[in-house]
């Protein structure tokens, strides 16, 4: 049996020998493991469509316990990624976390096509890379279902609110008298709470350009970082020491 799909490479490794093991993010079947036998050398004609990034057609053999890629036409390979430094520590945070935050085998249109055009952004145009950070940070919440609660009322008690605190674990805004000392918390005001909204409503393009001042996405990013890592149990994104290495 042949599976054909749409999909775009999040992760290659290599192996002993020449095999590239992918992780692809498809259109027909979410997230799937396959093998490209012998992509590691140049000469294979696996090899152009085996590495982070590549956007194409896949023809992918599913009769055998290990899926084998037969085939790809390749649509975008936005090797215009790499060329830049920030521009693929950024590309490889956002790849990395769609492939932890992802299950396998899990349909899932809106993520997929966000993350293409997250990608053919980075490769095509000149964008605030922290705006897109949190951007997608922002829609991962919702498609996974944990959008915080940034109703005026407590999400401990549901009482209305006076002041805004973002708290992580409680999952969105809370009474002062409801805080627990364990839990992390960010004050916040309505103004921030409408630029969440719209990011997380917004489509990717119009985000992109639209000005933002950076103090809000400043107050914002590590907030939204931290919510993901607790509610879909993302301990470590190796990336993020890249981008952190290049803001030195």
């Amino acid at each position: 049996m042949f599976l054909e799909t749409d999909g775009i490479v999040l992760k290659a490794t290599k192996s002993t020998n020449n095999d590239v093991f992918l992780t692809v993010f498809t259109r027909k079947a979410g997230k799937i493991e396959v093998v490209a036998n012998g992509a590691k050398s140049s000469k294979s004609p696996l090899a152009a469509c085996s590495k982070p990034f590549v956007f194409g057609l896949f023809m992918i053999n599913t009769s055998s316990k290990i899926m084998r890629l037969n085939n790809c036409t390749i649509h975008n390979s936005n090797f215009r990624i790499t060329e830049s430094l920030e521009k693929l520590a950024y590309g490889s945070y956002i790849l990395e976390l769609c492939h932890l935050s992802t299950p396998k085998n899990l349909i899932d249109l809106d993520h997929y096509m966000l993350v293409v055009e997250i990608v053919d952004l980075l490769a095509k145009k000149e964008v605030d890379l922290r705006l897109l950070q949190l951007s997608y940070l922002i829609k991962l919440a919702k498609f996974s279902g944990h959008m915080p609660n940034l109703t005026a009322t407590c999400a401990q008690c549901g009482k209305p609110l006076d002041e805004f605190i973002f708290a992580i674990n409680a999952g969105g805004l809370i009474h002062r008298h409801c805080i627990d000392e364990t839990d992390q918390i960010f004050k916040i005001n309505q103004q921030f709470m409408q630029i969440v909204q719209y990011l997380s409503v917004k489509d990717i393009r119009v985000i992109v350009n639209t000005k933002f001042h950076q103090r809000y996405i400043d107050h914002l990013l590590p907030m939204f970082e931290l919510y993901i890592s607790v509610h879909l149990d993302i301990r470590h994104i190796n990336s993020k020491s890249f981008i952190e290495t290049l803001s030195k």
